[in-house]
């Protein structure tokens, strides 16, 4: 049952919600997050690279190890390809660690402060959101592919701990939060554009486009409302949740504060 792909798992072995198991996952990512938002505060620059590159190598390392068994085991297709939108951080955090070094106003500097942006969002909301409602509970907690996710998920909430810090430290917070702003709506308007596209073409539901994932909270506004009452709901979750998240980036890391250089 270890390696088992979830077609191939016995009826009613999955996990449950808000159950002991995932209760304590939650509770070892938040505290880890936290513990290593002070260890980070400590660091000096090379230290942040280097923690920064081990820690989004790690991230990556369970996200491929995740599609690796499903392609070990023959499922991997087109049900099954790594274009959600956690799956597009796993590799975000990647690639954000080994450009932080980059030098500034080349390339590859813009493109880890564009991909900071999208780690703070949609990036830390999603991978808390993903924890606290999996869609991978029809696998039973001692499942490879269940483990793997967690830690996938669970770890990049922990690098983003390091956005945080960041952020915090912005000698230009004003500026950092407006360009970050525009990247993160850049992201999410192209992406779910492209994605919707893709989608409808090839009759799959990354991020759940066409519908809700099993047992999430839009479900009951699906029955009731049909596509129409989901997608609304979903585009107004989507502009209150960033409404709410830059809201409190600006209220703790932005108000009162001056600067003059962006950071990323």
């Amino acid at each position: 049952m270890f390696w088992q792909y979830g077609e191939e798992l016995p009826a009613g072995v999955g996990g449950e919600r808000w159950c002991a198991a995932h209760l304590a996952y939650l509770a070892v990512f938040l505290t880890l997050s936290v513990c290593y938002a002070l260890f980070y505060k400590q660091l000096d620059g090379a230290r942040r690279k280097s923690a920064d590159r081990v820690l989004g190598s790690l991230v990556f390392f369970f996200g491929l190890c995740h599609y690796g068994m499903i392609a070990l085991t023959g499922h991997f297709g087109l049900y099954t390809l790594p274009l959600h939108l956690c799956s597009l951080m796993f590799l975000a955090a990647l690639l954000h660690a080994w450009t932080g070094a980059a030098r500034p106003g080349s390339f590859a500097a813009g493109l880890c402060g564009f991909l900071g942006a999208v780690l703070f969002f949609p990036g830390i909301p999603g991978t808390w959101a993903a924890l606290l409602f999996p869609d991978w509970l029809d696998y039973p907690f001692r499942n490879a592919l269940s483990i793997s996710c967690f830690l996938s998920h669970g770890l990049l909430a922990v690098y983003g701990a390091s956005i945080l810090v960041r952020q915090a430290e912005a000698p230009d917070p004003n500026g950092l939060f407006w360009r970050d702003l525009k990247n993160s709506a850049l992201f999410l308007g192209v992406g779910a554009a492209g994605m919707y596209v893709f989608d409808r073409a090839a009759g799959v539901n990354y991020w759940f486009l066409l519908a809700p994932s099993v047992d999430s909270p839009f479900e009951d506004v699906w029955r009731r409302g049909g596509y129409g009452g989901y997608l609304s709901a979903l585009l107004l979750t989507a502009a209150a949740v960033t409404a709410l998240w830059y809201g409190l980036r600006y209220l703790f890391f932005v108000r009162g504060r001056d600067g003059r250089s962006a950071s990323k």
